[in-house]
């Protein structure tokens, strides 16, 4: 796992793009065409039609792989910092969800034959308690949270304890970035020091769980499950079938 202090990297980066951008079109930097422009033309004269698309864009452009921090400082800007970090959260959650969806549709069946052994290990790490190894994943705020969608599903793992697992994980970056969101819309410091704060706690939360439960555990598998005969392209059972949700 990356240092403690490279894990503020990246949500500090998105955040002063993010500032960056919604300030330049606040103070019309871009010329007269400013934020309000935005919300009056798209949620104010269109509420019935623009919430709706905003909610389903925002489920799929989370599935896709979008940076969910845009969609919860979105959310923050419009909402407010605690319901948009709330709607964010689940948001985010319905967009793995649907990659999930799809991809056990898709089957991918040669991606399960190639890195059988890797998905084995996964669904043997994460199938008991898989609600909690998913918030310890979702608290770090670093990897990829398509790859980590993709990988669960291919593990064959509960729909139910990766939404709630993911639910939870996710609320403390989306609370960090909708408070930041708020606090340009409302030209508020005290909102964008509170995220700060938030990103902090979040990070150390998430350095204590992998060091002391997740870490041990994953050693523990890898000691004990081989790799079989031949390499990771031999046959296993198909993990995606091992498992029924709800």
């Amino acid at each position: 796992m990356k240092s403690s202090a490279s894990l503020f990297v990246k949500p500090l980066g998105l955040t002063a793009v993010l500032m960056l951008a919604f300030v330049s079109l606040h103070y019309g930097w871009w010329g007269s065409f400013t934020e309000e422009d935005l919300l009056r033309s798209l949620f104010r004269q269109h509420w019935g039609l623009a919430w709706p698309v905003f909610a389903l864009g925002g489920i799929l452009y989370t599935a896709v792989g979008g940076p969910r921090q845009v969609l919860a400082f979105s959310c923050g800007y419009l909402l407010g910092g605690f319901v948009g970090g709330v709607v964010s959260a689940l948001l985010t959650g319905f967009g793995a969800l649907l990659t999930i969806g799809v991809v056990r549709v898709m089957g991918m069946d040669w991606v399960r034959q190639r890195h059988a052994h890797r998905i084995e290990l996964l669904r043997r790490v994460l199938a008991e308690d898989t609600w909690l190894w998913i918030c310890v994943i979702r608290l770090m705020p670093v990897g990829s949270n398509l790859a980590t969608n993709v990988a669960a599903a291919l593990a064959g793992l509960s729909l139910r304890g990766v939404f709630l697992g993911s639910l939870v994980g996710y609320l403390p970056q989306s609370l960090l970035f909708s408070y930041a969101g708020r606090g340009v819309a409302l030209q508020d410091s005290s909102k964008i020091w509170m995220s700060f704060a938030l990103l902090i706690g979040s990070s150390l939360l998430a350095w204590y769980l992998y060091h002391h439960g997740f870490k041990q555990r994953l050693k523990q598998f890898k000691a004990n499950l081989a790799p079989p005969m031949g390499g990771a392209t031999g046959s296993t059972k198909n993990p995606s079938h091992d498992h029924h949700d709800f």
